[in-house]
């Protein structure tokens, strides 16, 4: 939750992207904190926004239109970006992540940027990963659409950094608001299986309501550098356990099979599925020890953020 103490610098505030999954949870932080929003996203508003959000339509990549939105505003929340696996992916991410950022930063405002803990680093669950450790195992290199996404987040992160703007850096994120179904709709299908095929590996999962809230608790930290935002280091066998007791399942799951990447690796057209299929393989868990100490930040247990997943999903 917000610390008692913490006041915005602003009244009012610009969220990019604001109509995708964490940029609903910055916006809901934002009007709990008691500020007005502007939201500036090229797609429909979203369904549970807070009454009174003014929703502009318009390309983040265009400084003359944030800085049109960006009007009577003190603050700009910059949640936009994207991974695309597509043919032109690569060139898209550049555009928009890099780009988008850019644009954002010439209109001179302070700027909170959503970044990806693909950016840091990670480790076991007795030795997690933090903001300052190397983001890549050598063995085990980032391929495909993740090597690209991360050059991005890492540029723009740059960007950021030296205009002496904040950073955070969200994990795997759960919960109500994913209305596309991109982030949540894989683990309730996975969950609704009564043989589940799980990764050997694992992640830091968070719920989307607190990574909002961390969005508001960086102001009270160190221009430039990164805070990670996670909740519990869980194996996929374990989050799609959660998920299918949740619901009411009780499936078995086994783990893949350990040679599944190379065989992947024979087939063609698969150098994207590839990539992620071998970092899900990997232990990549993380700590936010960071935020909570320098921020106050105080995730709640991933089960309720579980339980509000199901909830808007209508059960996935």
């Amino acid at each position: 939750m917000l610390r008692a103490d913490l006041t915005l610098p602003t009244d009012r505030a610009l969220v990019t992207g604001g109509a995708g999954f964490v940029g609903h949870g910055v916006v809901a932080a934002l009007h709990h904190a008691g500020a007005s929003v502007v939201v500036l996203d090229p797609g429909r508003p979203h369904p549970d926004w807070p009454p009174g959000v003014l929703h502009l339509r318009g390309d983040v990549r265009d400084s003359d239109v944030v800085r049109r939105a960006a009007a009577g505003c003190g603050l700009i929340f910059h949640v936009a970006g994207v991974w695309d696996g597509g043919p032109d992916g690569a060139a898209r991410m550049r555009s928009i992540n890099v780009g988008g950022t850019e644009a954002v930063l010439k209109v001179g405002l302070p700027v909170v940027y959503t970044s990806s803990s693909i950016t840091c680093g990670f480790g076991t669950r007795e030795q997690p990963g933090g903001e300052d450790d190397p983001s890549e195992d050598p063995a085990h290199p980032i391929r495909g659409t993740g090597a690209v996404y991360r050059q991005t987040k890492l540029a723009a992160e740059a960007m950021v950094a030296a205009a002496g703007g904040h950073i955070v850096n969200p994990d795997y994120v759960i919960g109500a608001g994913d209305v596309h179904g991109v982030v949540t709709s894989p683990l309730l299908a996975a969950a609704r299986m009564p043989v589940i095929p799980a990764p050997r590996g694992g992640k830091c999962f968070v719920s989307v309501a607190d990574v909002g809230i961390g969005h508001l608790q960086v102001l009270q930290g160190q221009p430039g550098r990164r805070y990670l935002l996670g909740a519990e280091n869980l194996s996929y066998a374990e989050i799609f356990g959660q998920i299918a007791a949740a619901m009411g399942r009780t499936p078995r799951i086994t783990p893949l099979p350990r040679t599944l990447p190379r065989i992947l690796r024979r087939l063609p057209r698969l150098g994207q599925t590839m990539g992620a299929i071998e970092q899900m393989g990997l232990p990549r868990y993380r700590s936010h020890a960071r935020a909570s100490a320098e921020l106050g930040y105080s995730p709640r247990p991933v089960a309720t953020a579980i339980a509000e997943m199901i909830s808007f999903r209508g059960g996935g």
